[in-house]
Order: C-alpha cells, then structure tokens, then sequence
C-alpha cells in the first residue's frame, strides 16, 4: 500500500478507535477501484457493518431499502455541493461530506453517529420494520441501542479534516485520470464500465458478507457473466472474489475480538463462516496471527 494511502487508512482508523466514529466511504461512479493502493486502504471503511445495520439489511427487501439511500444521498450532494447531515430510512444519523473532482461528484464520506433525536430515530426504525417483510421491531430497537453509539466528538472538531480529505481523494482522482487512457480511446468506455461493475460488486458483498454469497447471485446483481465478473474483479483487486469476501468477515471480525466475550466460535458464525477452525486458519493467513493470539495483543492494550 502507497504511504499516502496508507496514512488515510490510519487516519480513519484513528478516528473509529479515538472517538468511535464510524466512517462509510461511498462511492458513486466506481473511482476507488481505480487505484489498487486506494481501494487497500478503504476496504475496511465501504460498508456499515455494525450488528444493527446488518441486522436492517439481513431481508433483502430491506436491503434494496438501504441502497435506495445512496441514490438519495447522491442527489443531495450533487445538489448541495456541501457538507450536511442527516438520517437514514432506519434512523442512522450521519454527516455527509461529497468527494468532488471540479464538478463531478465521486462520492461521499459519511461520518456517524451522531444520534442527537433518539425518539425519531425509533419512529424511522418502527416504520422501516414495519415496511415490506417485517423485521422484529424489539431485535432492531435493542440492537440500535446497543450497536449505535454516538462519536465521542464534536462535529465541528473532525469535518474540517474530513473535508480536506475528501478534497485530497478528488485531488488523487484527478491525478490518475491524467495518467489513464487518453479521450476517445476506445478502451476508456470498456475501464468505465468495469469500474462501475466492480464497484456494484463491492458494495454487494460488503452489505452482504455476513451470509453465503455465490458467484451466480453476485453476477446477477451486477448483470454480468460469472467469469466476466471473476476475471475484471481479480484484475482491479489483485484477489478472487473468494479471498475478498474472507478479507472483509476478517475485518468484521476484529472489533468483536477485542470488546466482546464472545467465543471465537460465535463471532466466527456472526461474521459468515460456519467452521471457526477455517476462520481462524483464514484470520491467520490474512492478519498473521491467530484470533486467540490477535485477541489476547490487542485486548490487553484496550
């Protein structure tokens, strides 16, 4: 991974684990993947991935729900051209900060949570449980309570940084998109759209990764071939899509490590795998450590 992108993963990180501020990094037209580095450091931060969310997202009716959001967050940003904020359909409170390259809109940093209303928030989470399939009102509001916790920080304090940072990746965009194929070139509409694929791709599996993804059902959501997605999901991540999905569940895993009693066993099944002797070989082979060891580290200094 570049050091550049390197410290804004840190950054990121230091902010999740400083303030508990959660950072979801949306991307509208398929820019992160452009860059094998950038997209490294973000992996973690594509997706909220918290009990609650997963738990909004587990019915896929909802799940449709939670993605019709982006379309309007996009509208938004694309209308405002500024930071703002605001909640979910599931009663999520965030700020919103757009990615910007001049006057195209890349995508959005959204920094959360800041739950200053928490009886709307209940309204917007009955409402939604009861939309569609119904979900268990008491599991949301109990998992919302739990899992949802306000940053410990003044907006004011980190969206200044949080902007200059948005600035610094449509900087970044600019500067690959002068390296990349000229105008007109007849690969450049072939990239675009296998931007845009992979990006589909990658946010699938990050509101799913929790459940067996097979490859026919991601391909179906991408509307393409399963080796057509295969072969341009590899060439822009360096991995398979197996190995993807393992490196995600892994970093879902961590926190659960390291603040819960959970055995391995159960945060290996909360996560996705149905054999915790295969994720503590795969959490091995992707960390280093075994999650007993990782465990033990890393607890010891919280």
């Amino acid at each position: 991974m570049q050091e550049k992108y390197a410290k804004i993963h840190d950054y990121l990180q230091y902010l999740t684990d400083e303030y508990h501020v959660h950072i979801c990094i949306k991307d509208f037209c398929g820019f992160i993947p452009i860059n094998k580095e950038l997209s490294a450091a973000l992996m973690p931060f594509l997706a909220h991935t918290t009990p609650f969310c997963m738990y909004m997202k587990s019915d896929q009716e909802h799940y449709r729900a939670c993605l019709s959001m982006i379309r309007k967050i996009f509208n938004k940003c694309d209308r405002e051209k500024k930071t703002f904020f605001g909640y979910c359909h599931a009663g999520v409170g965030e700020y919103v900060v757009p990615i910007f390259d001049d006057s195209l809109l890349l995508g959005s940093i959204n920094a959360g949570y800041f739950q200053f209303n928490e009886s709307e928030s209940m309204v917007r989470i009955r409402t939604a449980c009861m939309s569609g399939a119904p979900l268990s009102i008491d599991k949301a509001s109990s998992l919302y309570r739990s899992s949802i916790h306000t940053a410990d920080v003044k907006p004011e304090q980190i969206l200044p940084a949080l902007e200059m940072l948005a600035e610094y990746l449509g900087q970044s965009y600019h500067s690959m998109q002068q390296t990349r194929e000229p105008e007109g070139d007849p690969g450049k509409y072939r990239e675009s759209n296998e931007n845009t694929i992979v990006t589909n791709a990658l946010d699938y599996i990050h509101g799913n990764a929790t459940r067996h993804i097979s490859a026919a059902e991601l391909a179906d959501y991408c509307h393409c071939s399963e080796s057509y997605l295969s072969r341009i999901f590899k060439k822009h991540n360096e991995v398979n899509i197996n190995v993807y999905i393992n490196k995600v569940r892994v970093e879902m895993a961590k926190n659960p490590l390291i603040l819960s009693e959970e055995s391995i066993s159960e945060i290996a099944y909360s996560v996705g795998f149905n054999d915790s002797n295969y994720f503590s070989r795969v959490f091995n082979e992707i960390i280093g450590i075994p999650p007993t060891e990782f465990r033990r580290r890393f607890r010891k200094n919280v």
